[in-house]
């Protein structure tokens, strides 16, 4: 038997949902640009889920604003060049390399 949520459980989620901006997803069609930055922006969302920290501990990490880090997060990619995210990632990996591959 399934147990479904209360209205006001329902309800509840509904309200937090409306609070804050929503992440964006990459539609199927998107570009190879885009596709990078959307896999760029992603790593910001696993490095805070990984390391349990703030949105705005995470823009401190990386010099920035929460404002734009909010950006990050929720994939408004057109807000953003390749390289600004990769040099935002570097302060986070400085050791890291990009690398491309190449679907035949």
């Amino acid at each position: 038997m399934t147990k479904w949520p209360s209205k006001k459980q329902l309800d509840e989620v509904r309200k937090k949902l409306d609070t804050g901006p929503a992440s964006r997803l990459i539609p199927k069609d998107a570009s190879p640009v885009d596709k990078i930055k959307y896999e760029i922006c992603r790593q910001f969302v696993v490095y805070k889920n990984t390391h349990k920290i703030t949105q705005k501990a995470l823009a401190e990490k990386v010099n920035t604003d929460e404002a734009l880090m909010s950006k990050i997060l929720h994939y408004y990619i057109e807000e953003f060049t390749i390289d600004r995210l990769v040099k935002f990632l570097a302060a986070l990996y400085p050791n890291s390399e990009v690398k491309i591959e190449v679907a035949s």
